[in-house]
């Protein structure tokens, strides 16, 4: 018997797989397999310094790699299914992931691509 949790599943890969425009929205949800907090999650930044908790500690950015999430994406990439990745991350796991630049908003912009104000024209 389908446990209702696999029938989500089924129910949202059916979708996925008629989908037309397949559009892909991520949060730091998707990041936290990889060792990165996410923000509002019990253990999350903004919960722990809402309890007067001090952050946990995070691994450097540039070692964190993309997870199974990530890698999901890609493949629906790859099998011509996305269409565009709409995402809230700034840790550039979605780029290091094997995403096209060209399909994937930023929203909060990207840590790997920072630019001094100072040197703005």
């Amino acid at each position: 018997m389908e446990s209702d949790l696999e029938r989500k599943i089924n129910t949202l890969a059916q979708w996925m797989f008629e989908a037309r425009y397949l559009v892909v929205f991520t949060g730091a949800g998707i990041s936290t397999e990889s060792g990165l907090p996410d923000f509002r999650g019990p253990n999350g930044i903004w919960t722990r310094m809402d309890k007067g908790l001090p952050p946990k500690s995070m691994p450097a950015w540039d070692s964190v790699q993309p997870n199974k999430g990530h890698l999901a994406i890609v493949e629906l990439q790859n099998l011509g299914k996305l269409k565009f990745l709409i995402s809230q991350n700034v840790d550039n796991l979605h780029l290091k992931s094997g995403i096209n630049p060209e399909l994937l908003a930023e929203l909060h912009g990207n840590i790997a691509k920072l630019r001094c104000e100072s040197l703005r024209d």
